[in-house]
């Protein structure tokens, strides 16, 4: 299947629907909480119809990648489809990432996300600590844009997310704007994360304005937060998410 075909369902949400569906979530293959299995059933205790197991991967990660992707696919599809994705984190100002060809052969969604900031030549990984958090938003933007002309990637994974969490600086409207027009350019989807996104109807509106293609995710770690997305599109109340908590368990990019 296409990459548009298996995001359909989260389309809906651009006409004023709130699609039943969860494109990322973490299992005990890395470092969330709960099984494939247990993540699933809680899925289909909230009535979604789709869900992705964007589970962590680095290029180093295709020793277990095909035994996860395996189990992802024997899960019963009669409630709830479940498809096979790869969150890999972006590497440098080219639009790299880190995941290598038999991990992307083996998914279904590939997703790129920012988790750490290239030095200023583009090549290893800053400590947080050395990161100017007034430059944050530029650099995040930078890394985010190239990936976006990157081939492999289907999804861009909860965009700005590092400089909101770890640097508590929020984007303009106008940079959030620049990011989705490029996704629309290059067909690559634009995830609106409630964990992520304090404001999801206003991206759902700009992707819409834009005519850009979405993914809709909660960043699930745990049976509990999985379909908070659509509990947040639908005005309901999601527990605030913590960075305390998260650096605490783990689970802070």
């Amino acid at each position: 299947m296409t990459r548009t075909s298996l995001l359909a369902p989260a389309q809906k949400v651009l006409d004023g629907a709130v699609p039943r569906v969860d494109f990322h979530m973490h299992t005990t293959w890395t470092d969330g909480h709960d099984t494939v299995v247990g993540m699933h059933q809680a899925a289909i205790s909230h009535r979604l119809e789709a869900i992705l197991f964007s589970e962590h991967a680095r290029r180093t990660s295709d020793d277990w990648f095909g035994n996860f992707a395996a189990e992802v696919r024997k899960v019963s599809t009669d409630h709830c489809r479940a498809w096979v994705g790869a969150e890999c984190k972006v590497l440098d100002f080219d639009g790299g990432i880190d995941t290598c060809e038999a991990i992307i052969k083996a998914s279904d969604l590939v997703m790129a996300s920012v988790h750490r900031f290239p030095d200023p030549n583009g090549n290893n990984m800053q400590r947080f600590a050395d990161v100017n958090p007034e430059a944050a938003v530029e650099i995040e933007m930078r890394l985010m844009l190239a990936a976006l002309d990157n081939p492999a990637v289907d999804i861009l994974g909860h965009p700005f997310g590092i400089s909101r969490s770890r640097f508590k600086k929020d984007p303009s409207e106008a940079q959030f704007r620049a990011v989705i027009e490029k996704a629309a350019a290059t067909g690559v989807a634009f995830e609106i994360n409630s964990q992520y996104h304090a404001n999801p109807c206003d991206l759902v509106r700009w992707c819409r304005e834009a005519g850009a293609l979405v993914s809709l995710g909660s960043n699930a770690h745990r049976a509990g937060e999985v379909g908070d997305i659509v509990r947040a599109l639908e005005g309901q109340s999601v527990p605030a998410w913590s960075i305390e908590t998260a650096r605490r368990e783990g689970t802070l990019p």
